[in-house]
């Protein structure tokens, strides 16, 4: 059963988890040689990614050998054919990118999925040594709304086409705003640490990506909705591993503030 209780007997190996994964990344990253190639999709692999991923695959089978485990690194589309309703959710080593131009803005990002929600999350940040985790079981309610001046977390690398008209609709409708820019989940970790306030992707991500900085952030009281619906976003879809268009909200009181405003701006989109 998943509740409380089982999260919280399995967090510290959990947090062991995450920090020797995080070691092994920063002993290739201080290196001289990444092993750098691209996967099928054009994506970058690394030394890091594999070796991460053996670390947290290993110990996460060590811990909860009932619960399957879909990463980013062993991932095959036929998976999602037969779906548990319970599954570790792993991306070894998010922002790849990141790692390859040394930013120090990547994670390792660890989520168990339960009834297709992300239900925990853990990330760890290697440089900093910071680990984030949270779970719904644990979530709390923040009514603060924000500043005049929104604050958007987007992506160091990602910025499209979509993301500048977005911003090109904010100042048609004279909503005041700054740009924060982050790498891989630390942005919807940003959210959680009330360094940004709205995390708007109008572009690809995969499942990974989210997942663990998504319960993070929910047990900070913030949520993330399908730009299509306004619900909030799930998991463990049998079609395809990619999230459709999102947006993430520090709480409920900056949804309620901002969701009515962007309406007109998210029909374009859909």
């Amino acid at each position: 059963m998943i509740d409380k209780t089982f999260i919280d007997s399995h967090l510290d190996g959990l947090k062991e988890c995450v920090v020797d994964a995080s070691k092994a990344i920063l002993d290739v990253y201080e290196s001289s040689d990444f092993g750098e190639i691209n996967k099928k999709d054009g994506s970058p692999l690394t030394i890091a990614d594999k070796n991460a991923n053996e670390i947290i695959l290993n110990r996460l089978n060590q811990l909860t050998p009932d619960i399957p485990i879909i990463s980013e690194e062993t991932f095959e589309l036929s998976s999602l054919n037969n779906l548990n309703e319970t599954y570790w959710l792993v991306d070894p080593l998010d922002g790849t990118k990141e790692f390859i131009n040394m930013t120090d803005e990547f994670t390792v990002n660890i989520a168990l999925i339960n009834d297709k929600s992300s239900v925990f999350g853990i990330v760890a940040a290697p440089v900093t040594g910071k680990i984030w985790h949270g779970s719904k079981f644990d979530r709390e309610t923040k009514t603060d709304a924000g500043s005049d001046n929104i604050r958007i977390v987007m992506s160091k690398s990602h910025k499209n086409e979509n993301d500048e008209k977005f911003l090109e609709f904010l100042d048609m409708n004279k909503v005041s705003y700054q740009i924060v820019e982050k790498g891989s989940s630390l942005k919807l970790c940003s959210l959680a640490d009330n360094e940004a306030d709205i995390y708007p992707r109008f572009g690809p991500t995969s499942e990974w990506d989210i997942a663990a900085a998504h319960a993070v952030l929910a047990s900070y009281g913030g949520c993330v909705v399908k730009v299509e619906d306004n619900e909030e976003l799930n998991y463990a879809k049998e079609s395809s591993i990619l999230n459709p268009y999102f947006i993430a909200f520090r709480n409920n009181a900056l949804k309620s503030e901002f969701l009515p405003v962007l309406r007109d701006f998210f029909k374009k989109l859909v």
